[in-house]
């Protein structure tokens, strides 16, 4: 997608028809990058280059062995609520909201320019509970990251290790948008 068409996009009248047209498809800036949840410090890196300045959607996916696994997982959640989306600590949110969230996982997110290796953004973001689901994968969203055009070095590290998901493939990606 390039900065003309995201902005016409984003007009109410054109820009719902193009979306009905499937022209507002935003390809991930990158995706299925594996990390793994069992180690904490593990870290998965990878260079990607935005075409328009907007907030993009860093989202991690849980693939489980079967269909029930998922079902039954209990550590990524089942219950998508207001937080999720949000800046707020796992502890602010009253238990009764908190229900399915499953566990809080931490991850630290680094983006670097690619020109010169500076820093744009150095943060910890806690993942809380899941944003989606689909026969044996999950997703949950770790954060928005709002980018500038240009070229960037993601580094995302999983600070606490996560022993109770064996048999779970995790991948980290980044993405334009979730739909108008």
């Amino acid at each position: 997608m390039n900065p003309i068409t995201y902005s016409l996009c984003q007009k109410s009248g054109i820009g719902t028809v193009m979306w009905a047209l499937f022209l507002c498809v935003f390809p991930p800036l990158f995706s299925d990058e594996p990390i793994d949840l069992s180690t904490a410090g593990a870290t998965m890196t990878t260079s990607f280059h935005v075409p328009v300045e907007t907030r993009y959607s860093l989202d991690i996916k849980f693939e489980f062995p079967s269909v029930d696994a998922r079902i039954r997982d209990q550590i990524v959640g089942d219950q998508y609520n207001y937080a999720c989306r949000g800046d707020i600590h796992y502890e602010e949110i009253p238990e009764i909201h908190r229900k399915g969230f499953g566990r809080p996982i931490p991850f630290r997110i680094v983006i670097r320019k690619s020109s010169d290796r500076s820093i744009v953004f150095d943060r910890t973001i806690v993942s809380l509970c899941i944003t989606s689901h689909i026969q044996k994968e999950k997703w949950r969203m770790i954060g928005p990251l709002p980018l500038t055009t240009g070229g960037y070095i993601a580094e995302i590290t999983n600070l606490e290790s996560q022993l109770d998901l064996v048999g779970v493939k995790t991948t980290i990606g980044l993405y334009g948008g979730h739909g108008k």
